[in-house]
C-alpha cells in the first residue's frame, strides 16, 4: 500500500522531465502549446503561431488600420474617423503603428480625453477674465480680475484691463472703477482766485491853472480884473 504514492510520484517526475511545462516567456513572447513564440512587431498582426521549427508569421496592417504595440492580434484596429457633423476633423493622420487623432473646430473643444464629440468654449463673464485661452481638446480658463483691473464683457478671449489712470491724462478721478468697471475721469476744477471789491477809480485830470482875479472899481461898482491885465476904462465911462 505504500509503494503506490511512491511510485505515482517517480512516474508524475519522469513525465516532468521529459515534457517540462514553460510557466514564463521572455519580453516581447507568448505562451502556445507549451511553445514561447515571438509577438509581432507594432504595425503588424499575427498570421500563423511558431512552432519547433518555424518562427511566428506575421502581416502588415492594411491603410485604414494599425497596431500600436507587440502583439499576438489575428486582426489589426481600425483607425478613428473624426466626423465632421460632430465638430470634429483630423489633428494628425493614422499610421499602421498609430490611431488617428481627431480634434474639434475652431471656437469648440473635446468633452473627454478621446475627443468622441465636441462642446463650445466657455465664456468669461464680466469680472472675470480670461487666463487662458481654450484649444481643440481644452476649454477656457477664467480668473477673476484682481483689484485696478477690469471686464465688462463675456469672451472667450479677453483678458482684464488695467483702470484708466486720470492722473496720467490731466484728468481728476470722478469714479473709483470695479471688477466690471472701468474708472471715470472728469476735468479738474479751477479755483476760483480771491479778489477785493474793485473801485472806479478815474485818471486823474490835469489841473488847469487859474489866474488870479483883481477887483476893480467901475464906477461904485467892482469889476473883477485878471491879474497881469491893464485896468482901463472908455473915457467915457469916466465922465
Amino acid at each position: 500500500m505504500v509503494l503506490l504514492p511512491l511510485r505515482c510520484l517517480f512516474w508524475g517526475s519522469l513525465l516532468t522531465a521529459v515534457h517540462p511545462e514553460h510557466t514564463a516567456c521572455r519580453e516581447k513572447q507568448y505562451l502556445i502549446n507549451n511553445q514561447c513564440c515571438n509577438l509581432c512587431p507594432p504595425g503588424e498582426k499575427l498570421v500563423n503561431d511558431c512552432t519547433e521549427t518555424i518562427n511566428t508569421e506575421c502581416t502588415r496592417c492594411k491603410t485604414g488600420e494599425f497596431l500600436g504595440t507587440w502583439n499576438s492580434e489575428r486582426r489589426c484596429h481600425q483607425h478613428k474617423y473624426c466626423d465632421p457633423n460632430l465638430g470634429l476633423r483630423v489633428q494628425r493622420e493614422g499610421t499602421s503603428e498609430t490611431d488617428t487623432t481627431c480634434t474639434c473646430n475652431e471656437g469648440l473643444h473635446c468633452t473627454s480625453n478621446t475627443c468622441e464629440s465636441c462642446t463650445l468654449h466657455s465664456l468669461c463673464p464680466p469680472g472675470l477674465g480670461v487666463k487662458q485661452i481654450a484649444t481643440g481638446v481644452s476649454d477656457t480658463i477664467c480668473d477673476p480680475c484682481p483689484v485696478g483691473f477690469f471686464s465688462n464683457v463675456s469672451s472667450a478671449l479677453e483678458k482684464c484691463h488695467p483702470w484708466t489712470s486720470c492722473k496720467t491724462k490731466g484728468l481728476m478721478e470722478i469714479q473709483v472703477g470695479t471688477s466690471k468697471t472701468d474708472a471715470v475721469c472728469g476735468k479738474v476744477a479751477k479755483k476760483q482766485e480771491a479778489k477785493g471789491p474793485v473801485e472806479n477809480q478815474e485818471d486823474p485830470m490835469p489841473a488847469q491853472s487859474i489866474a488870479p482875479v483883481q477887483e476893480t472899481l467901475h464906477g461904485c461898482q467892482p469889476v473883477t480884473q485878471e491879474d497881469g491885465k491893464e485896468s482901463r476904462i472908455s473915457v467915457q465911462e469916466r465922465v
